[in-house]
């Protein structure tokens, strides 16, 4: 759920569960660019990274597109590079680091989620091969998990380092308002002006297996 909290430097900030159900994680678009935790019961959402990065996923595509996330799908957008973000950087550490990794490459924030999920504990996935339009249920977070599987499927297809590129450079000619199949288009292109035809043909087919394109 998406709430505004207005601090008593008169910042006005959005945040996902602010203070709720996900212990007051939230992101301040306000001057002083602020990302921000707070903790009501549960896992402190400041302990887990993979929740941190996803929030810096919102803050990179406001900065790439200003007020980006103004529409539906555009939201959606918003919550499933966030997941995808935390996903690719936490895979990254721990490969780096030799750290294990002992739930499903998908799971996004498992140690966050511990108190509000079943094991596994998952706050989402980039796995649940939902499909558009017949999955959407008009939450942002939900509706997200079609786009963050998409982006996990160009992962696999290309690899890390090429989707990685492709997924963030596309961002940058996102309308604040897009739609799914708009960014999903914006997306092809982006490969196909990086990469060249072969990988924009992979990148449309992931899109495509989600109902998108």
């Amino acid at each position: 759920m998406v709430v505004e909290q207005r601090h008593q430097n008169g910042a006005n900030c959005q945040g996902d569960g602010l203070w709720g159900a996900h212990d007051g994680l939230h992101r301040c678009r306000c001057a002083a660019h602020q990302l921000v935790w707070g903790r009501k019961g549960g896992v402190d959402d400041a302990e887990d990274a993979e929740a941190i990065v996803h929030e810096y996923g919102h803050a990179v595509q406001d900065a790439q597109v200003p007020g980006f996330g103004s529409s539906l799908e555009a939201g959606s957008i918003g919550e499933a590079f966030g997941d995808y973000l935390a996903v690719t950087v936490g895979l990254h550490e721990a490969k780096v680091n030799g750290w294990p990794v002992r739930t499903d490459p998908t799971c996004v924030a498992d140690w966050d989620s511990v108190s509000y999920t079943l094991a596994p504990h998952c706050l989402r996935t980039l796995s649940e091969n939902k499909h558009y339009p017949e999955d959407l249920q008009g939450e942002v977070h939900a509706d997200g998990e079609i786009w963050s599987q998409a982006l996990w499927t160009i992962r696999e297809s290309l690899g890390t380092t090429v989707a990685d590129r492709i997924i963030v450079n596309a961002q940058f000619g996102f309308a604040p308002d897009t739609s799914f199949a708009a960014a999903a288009n914006t997306t092809v292109a982006t490969a196909q002006q990086m990469y060249g035809a072969g990988k924009a043909k992979a990148v449309r087919a992931a899109f495509a297996a989600r109902g998108i394109l």
